[in-house]
């Protein structure tokens, strides 16, 4: 027997562990459904789980809701490792910290770990700094040796950040 995936995801939801108790919770819900097509899939999902016999019809309907399961779960698992390989981890200072707001604070920098000589990470780590006008030059001194590169850079006044605009050309 074959069913649409709308079927399917119907049997999910109402998915119990016996046939029985899974068309009584879809049967109970039939009668309050206001949308005449879910209505329709509804039913059409009942009447195909009626025709399987018992011990295969709750073997598919566990398998049903596991198939469900696993996409769901390796949907998000997916995702979330894709975005950490995106980007890696921010560390130094807290975007929302007392060193943003701090009187000599004048730049706020987000640099790239280029080598094991750097004073502030390991290689291919990314952190974020509140400096005062003394503490980047230091920055720009150590990306002139190479040992980290300056991924952006913004002024701060007051806490409030003002970051640089890139050239027309670069845009």
């Amino acid at each position: 027997m074959r069913f649409t995936n709308s079927e399917l995801e119907m049997i999910y939801q109402y998915a119990a562990p016996t046939k029985a108790e899974t068309i009584g919770g879809m049967k109970e819900t039939v009668p309050v459904i206001k949308d005449l097509l879910t209505r329709v899939i509804m039913e059409n999902s009942i009447e195909k789980l009626q025709k399987i016999p018992e011990p295969e019809c709750s073997q598919f309907i566990a398998d049903n809701k596991a198939r469900f399961l696993a996409g769901h779960e390796n949907s998000i698992r997916r995702r979330l490792a894709e975005a950490k390989a995106q980007q890696p981890v921010m560390q130094g200072h807290d975007l929302t910290g007392m060193e943003r707001f701090l009187p000599e604070t004048r730049h706020m920098i987000v640099l790239d770990v280029k080598t094991s000589d750097s004073p502030v990470g390991f290689p291919g780590e990314r952190h974020r700094y509140f400096l005062s006008d003394e503490g980047y030059r230091n920055a720009r001194a150590s990306e002139g040796r190479g040992e980290i590169k300056i991924k952006s850079h913004a002024a701060v006044a007051a806490g409030k950040l003002y970051p640089d605009r890139k050239p027309e050309r670069e845009r």
